[in-house]
């Protein structure tokens, strides 16, 4: 008896159409795996964008409060402002955009939207604060307590060829702190001639003070208040003899220019790869909650907002910001933080 027996067909292995079938589903999965590990790690990507543009934005606005808190002076879009901003020297530091703009102190009213014929929000932000109080005992052993200020302005600066219609990034933040300015009040409180020279002298020399801490040097008397194109709002220390001079001495310029401590001022957001959020950004950033857009010139008010408003015994300083991420790719990760800080305004 023959054992052998035939396959039948099959019993011979997978058909064409088997195998067919069989890679579309493979080929299936290995594009929804690879999809989805894609996509997770476009989701990690951009989590990690918004963290951390969250952060810088809570970062400047923590640093502008803490700045805010020590005011003595908050500057606005009037004569006194427009003048003080006039004389401090930017030469060399990033240009401001075209239109910045100081607020409008309101002293009447609170923190609002901006209507046309009635705008309050500027879009830069520039006030005296106190930098250190200098206690001197004279030769003649009477105590003097000295009040020194600095100036600080914070404004917008283009970067990468600044905001257009094409994306919502291209602006940066510049920080701009002034040179020691002695309080004039409390030199003029000095009576005795000699005492005040020795005081004088020895603020321009930055010796040690009654505690042993030395300071910067400081050169110059501002009254606080004043114009500076009135005679003695800035007085210059002649290095002779401690005495004020209300005309510059050599090698100041003249009229007196207010020198800035830095020279070599940089945008807050060059290092960090972000960009303060541009009017041409999406609605959902939140840029401009409270200025009315405008678009010409360089555009206002940009992610970058400020409103001063209350009585000077108690200054409300809103401060709201808006930035972003710059990376050309992807979604754009954004952070829209505000804050409203009490200031002295003296």
């Amino acid at each position: 008896m023959n054992s052998y027996s035939k396959k039948t067909s099959g019993e011979a292995g997978y058909s064409m159409i088997e195998l067919v079938i069989s890679s579309v589903l493979l080929a299936g999965m290995i594009y929804v795996v690879t999809s989805l590990s894609l996509s997770g790690g476009q989701a990690q990507e951009y989590s990690r964008r918004l963290n951390r543009v969250t952060e810088i934005t809570q970062q400047l606005i923590d640093d502008m409060r803490l700045e805010l808190v020590s005011s003595v002076r908050i500057f606005g879009n009037n004569a006194e402002g427009v003048a003080n901003l006039a004389a401090l020297d930017l030469q060399g530091a990033p240009p401001p955009l075209a239109g910045m703009l100081l607020p409008t102190v309101s002293a009447n009213e609170t923190v609002r939207t901006d209507t046309v014929g009635s705008e309050i929000t500027g879009n830069s932000m520039f006030f005296a604060k106190l930098a250190w109080s200098d206690s001197y005992i004279c030769t003649s052993s009477t105590e003097y307590l000295v009040d020194v200020y600095r100036w600080v302005y914070f404004y917008l600066t283009p970067e990468s060829g600044g905001p257009d219609p094409s994306h919502p990034i291209g602006l940066n933040i510049v920080r701009i702190v002034s040179e020691p300015l002695i309080d004039a009040a409390s030199i003029d409180r000095i009576t005795d001639p000699v005492d005040q020279a020795e005081v004088l002298l020895h603020l321009l020399n930055a010796t040690a003070d009654a505690n042993g801490v030395t300071h910067d040097a400081s050169e110059m008397v501002w009254i606080r208040g004043g114009l500076p194109a009135v005679s003695g709002t800035f007085r210059q220390i002649d290095p002779s003899d401690g005495s004020l001079s209300s005309n510059s001495i050599y090698p100041r310029p003249d009229p007196f220019e207010v020198a800035r401590s830095d020279q070599t001022a940089t945008g807050l957001l060059s290092y960090r790869h972000h960009s303060v959020a541009s009017i041409y950004s999406l609605p959902v950033f939140g840029v401009g909650r409270y200025g009315l857009i405008d678009e010409g010139e360089g555009g206002f008010p940009h992610g970058f907002e400020i409103q001063v408003v209350g009585p000077s015994s108690a200054r409300q300083v809103l401060i709201h910001m808006v930035n972003s991420s710059t990376q050309r790719s992807g979604h754009y990760a954004w952070s829209d933080m505000q804050v409203s800080v009490d200031a002295r305004d003296l």
